[in-house]
């Protein structure tokens, strides 16, 4: 009896899977902090914008220039909208992928002791044979000398 080959192949597909999850993990975990980031800039120019559009609104200006504040305004304010959307489904595609890593580590543990459990059947069963075959020496040397 031999240990099989069929464990070590389903623990190396198990591994590959695991580090591919981990790869998407990673990815996803970058675009989650890049549009984190970007967010964050965007709210920090609207604000910087809101302000820049208070001091101007002291200051005489033309209905123009108030229409324009105002478009760019509402223009920042609808892209940072869809960057929180964006940064939504971002999170949850990271949390899908953090999902996906567990699992594929739950099955690589699980072929790693399967191939584990069948070398140590293959073990025994060699213990076992070879305590057969010592007995079946030691009876027939007993026998010759009787």
């Amino acid at each position: 009896m031999q240990v099989r080959s069929c464990w070590s192949v389903l623990t190396k597909k198990a591994k590959d899977e695991e580090e591919s999850a981990q790869i998407a993990m990673v990815q996803a975990a970058k675009k989650l902090q890049d549009l984190q980031d970007s967010l964050a800039r965007m709210n920090t120019l609207l604000q910087e914008y809101k302000d820049k559009a208070l001091t101007a609104q002291a200051s005489l200006h033309s209905m123009a220039q108030t229409a324009n504040n105002r478009q760019f305004i509402l223009q920042l304010q609808d892209l940072i909208s869809r960057v929180e959307n964006d940064k939504q489904h971002a999170q949850a595609a990271y949390d899908q992928c953090k999902l996906g890593l567990t699992q594929a580590t739950h099955q690589r543990m699980k072929m790693e002791t399967m191939q584990e459990k069948d070398a140590q059947n293959v073990k025994t069963w060699e213990r076992k044979r070879d305590q057969k075959e010592m007995d079946a020496l030691g009876l027939t040397l007993f026998n010759l000398k009787a």
